[in-house]
């Protein structure tokens, strides 16, 4: 029988093809995530530039911002665009872990390693071998965990637990914190030594509120997203609802702004957004703040009523009813007279100005 040469170099063709597409599908989702974090700003681009030239290196970085602000994105595109991009990203959310979960979590168990570790399970070091491992919240990772997690980062070696095999991983770590760590470990919540492990690079990404000449840019670009998502087509925005976005301060940053287009755009059938279409609990904020009472005006307040109330029910009798406000009938006359208070034969208060006497 003869053989065909391209039946025996078949697996390898179909080798390549597969890394291309591969290549391809990464390069198109890179695209895509620089999109979504938007290059709005001078500060942003600084930041691009920066990631650029870290991305290369296995260096660890640490992003530092508010919660919100996009870390977990700019950590996957440090990973797209480093010499890992084809192997996996793997994020671990360290607020949510401690003691026994978090040494699970990264280390993986051996079967039967305790009450319901019913197979050999993987941490996430493990599934992040050849890759990048993303640890969210890093500040929130407990001071008895940080010491094992500190000796991993020596060599990157760890034992599975309930395991006796050494498992040695090859991994970019990036951490992300909301948190001051400087701060944390002068109150001793957090180690030195794991600090400027995770603190080679240092990365800070502004708040929304540091950087508002964006904001029209990622509402069209959140608008963009929907349209095609929810296959409708996109509304048009009025200026006074980008006006009134770049007066708010976005606590909730790109989050918070990115959640509240979404919501507008499902409520709202109209071709244009306009301010009546914001949700009332949002437009709040802008509404001026009650007029706030100091210390006398709640005193004079509520002496007037006790006062006016008291003669009223007592028909005008100023005796009577200094003694049942337990003060002197002179006293009474002070007051009356500091508050400008009148009242008829019979108690009725009377108009006045609402200037006091002197």
């Amino acid at each position: 029988m003869k053989t065909n040469l391209f039946d025996t170099q078949r697996p390898f063709v179909i080798i390549i093809f597969l890394v291309k597409l591969q290549s391809l599908y990464i390069k198109h989702l890179e695209k895509s995530i620089m999109q979504e974090f938007i290059l709005g700003s001078d500060v942003m681009h600084s930041i691009m530039k920066e990631v650029d030239q870290v991305a290369k290196y296995d260096v660890n970085v640490l992003i530092i911002g508010e919660s919100g602000t996009g870390k977990e994105l700019l950590a996957k595109i440090i990973h797209l665009q480093s010499p890992r991009a084809e192997n996996p990203f793997v994020p671990v959310n360290c607020g949510i872990l401690s003691g026994l979960m978090f040494e699970d979590k990264l280390f993986g168990h051996e079967k039967g390693s305790f009450t319901g570790a019913i197979r050999r399970e993987k941490g996430c070091l493990e599934l992040a071998d050849k890759g990048t491992l993303f640890l969210d919240e890093v500040a929130e990772i407990p001071l008895e965990n940080q010491v094992d997690f500190l000796r991993v980062l020596e060599d990157f070696q760890f034992i599975r637990i309930g395991g006796n095999e050494l498992i040695k991983v090859d991994i970019r770590l990036i951490s992300a914190t909301n948190k001051d760590l400087k701060a944390e470990m002068k109150q001793g919540s957090f180690r030195d030594d794991l600090f400027y492990r995770l603190h080679l690079v240092p990365i800070y990404i502004p708040a929304l509120r540091e950087r508002k000449s964006v904001i029209p840019k990622m509402v069209d670009r959140f608008l963009d997203q929907l349209a095609a998502n929810y296959k409708r087509p996109k509304p048009a925005v009025k200026l006074e609802v980008i006006d009134i976005f770049s007066r708010y301060n976005w606590p909730g940053n790109v989050r918070e702004l990115k959640n509240l287009v979404e919501r507008v755009f499902i409520i709202n059938n109209n071709d244009i957004i306009n301010i009546e279409h914001l949700p009332s609990d949002f437009l709040w904020h802008f509404r001026d703040p009650p007029k706030m009472m100091n210390l006398e005006d709640v005193k004079q307040s509520a002496e007037t009523k006790a006062i006016l109330d008291v003669l009223y029910r007592v028909g005008g009798d100023r005796k009577q009813a200094a003694g049942m406000l337990d003060i002197s009938p002179r006293t009474l006359r002070h007051k009356l007279n500091k508050y400008n208070l009148k009242v008829d034969r019979k108690g009725k208060p009377m108009a006045t100005s609402k200037k006091g006497l002197s």
